[in-house]
């Protein structure tokens, strides 16, 4: 697995748990569906993250629903379209760091 992946991949899950911990005190002072799906989308950020190191394809296609779920969340939430589309960019690095090439043989070539 490419370095530069593995570390993104680090940095990704650290936020996703950040993120998991604040939505976890949101639902606390607010039990409204929103704040649980919110949750459960960023769990299973998460786990889709931790079964890229396991080389899963289908990690990698949870990840892109996961993110699009978002960005439609997003855009209809009134969120600013810009600042929706920077939501894309951490899967569209991914998607990246996948394709870097390594003895001729892509990341995502690997994927199971």
């Amino acid at each position: 697995m490419n370095i530069v992946l593995i570390c993104y991949l680090i940095i990704t899950l650290i936020a996703s748990l950040y993120i998991a911990k604040n939505d976890i005190i949101n639902i606390s002072n607010d039990t409204s569906s929103k704040n649980i799906v919110l949750f459960l989308i960023t769990l299973l950020d998460i786990f889709f993250t931790l079964m890229l190191f396991k080389w899963k394809k289908w990690a990698l296609y949870g990840l892109g629903m996961t993110t699009f779920v978002t960005f439609i969340y997003n855009l209809s939430e009134g969120m600013d379209f810009l600042v929706s589309v920077i939501g894309l960019s951490g899967f569209l690095i991914i998607l990246g760091l996948l394709f870097l090439k390594k003895n001729g043989k892509s990341g995502y070539e690997n994927l199971e």
